[in-house]
């Protein structure tokens, strides 16, 4: 297979993940019980990026650890709207 075509297809495979796993998490965050869990959860994986760019520092790719950040953030405002965002932004 060649390498651009593999590239196309593992990023249609991410596009389609990351709108199943947004669109379940709209659904989910109605409830409001569960909207707590779901506000935790973008919190902690927005923790567990920073730790892993703090760890692994210059020798992880600055673009990469930007990147994850802000998935997690247009990822946390798709699923909760403006009242979803952290309380403290970098």
């Amino acid at each position: 297979m060649d390498s651009e075509k593999e590239i196309r297809a593992l990023a249609a495979e991410t596009l389609a993940f990351s709108i199943i796993v947004g669109s379940v998490l709209s659904k989910l965050a109605k409830d409001s019980s569960l909207r707590v869990a779901i506000v935790e959860g973008f919190d902690q994986a927005a923790d567990i990026a920073d730790s892993v760019a703090v760890r692994f520092g210059k020798t992880a790719s600055p673009e990469h650890t930007v990147k994850a950040l802000s998935i997690i953030e247009e990822m946390r405002a798709m699923v909760l709207g403006d009242e979803g965002k952290p309380k403290n932004l970098v």
